[in-house]
């Protein structure tokens, strides 16, 4: 049996204010070329987001607009900057992420889902790295630009990681953020930093986050590992 992972949601409103709700097909096809099922789901609140967990055998919280600070306690300092999200979706991630903690489930956080993780451990955010760090990490804004499925900067990992059995000491990633996580949550691993010192991945034993993008550099056997060790602890749990 393959196993059901859910993604956190994203929205985006079109003609007369209607908002649809949805995910970037990358992560779907990250996902089941790994041999899972997904579905895009949406959590109105805990009770919600404990059936949901119930259901599914893992969770992706997947990319998307910036966390509201008001979450790690701090004003919007960068409000020409930061790019916030239905409120409800902070509400539903949140949600989903304590549930599927709680019900001893995989995660795999990706981009805001790292960010998601960190916050819900109770870390603080970077909120803007050009403004208050000097660095850019997203690799859109950068002249030439680079494409997606191409990396930006080298990550070095842990050797105490998981992720450094896939990727040895370095390996290149590319880059989509303005912001990160400020610190590493208590009882997490620092799996893998930028060399210019951002956080760029963060694990313990059935959560994973990562800072880059690896739906979108499938073609790269390396970044479809991450999948493939999600998928297997997804399994693992099922046939508990």
């Amino acid at each position: 049996m393959k196993p059901l992972i859910a993604l956190s949601s994203r929205s985006t409103e079109i003609d007369n204010h209607n908002h649809i709700y949805y995910n970037n097909a990358s992560y779907s096809t990250f996902l089941e070329n790994a041999g899972a099922i997904v579905s895009t789901i949406k959590a109105l609140n805990e009770k919600d987001a404990q059936q949901i967990a119930t259901t599914f055998d893992g969770l992706l919280l997947t990319g998307g607009e910036d966390i509201d600070p008001k979450y790690f306690h701090q004003d919007n300092l960068y409000s020409d900057k930061t790019e916030l999200i239905e409120p409800a979706l902070d509400l539903s991630d949140f949600y989903l992420y304590n549930a599927f903690k709680k019900a001893g489930k995989p995660i795999l956080g990706i981009c805001r889902g790292i960010q998601v993780i960190a916050v819900a451990e109770g870390s603080s955010m970077i909120q803007d790295l050009p403004t208050e760090k000097n660095v850019q990490h997203s690799q859109s804004e950068l002249e030439p630009k680079i494409p997606a499925d191409q990396p930006s900067h080298l990550c070095f990992f842990n050797k105490d990681s998981q992720l450094h059995a896939i990727f040895g000491d370095h390996y290149p990633t590319n880059s989509f953020h303005h912001q990160a996580c400020a610190s590493v949550p208590d009882g997490f691993l620092l799996s893998a930093q930028s060399e210019d010192g951002i956080i760029e991945a963060i694990e313990n034993k059935n959560i994973i986050g990562v800072q880059w993008h690896p739906e979108r550099m499938i073609a790269d056997d390396k970044h479809m590992c991450i999948a493939q060790l999600f998928i297997d602890k997804c399994l693992a749990q099922k046939t508990r």
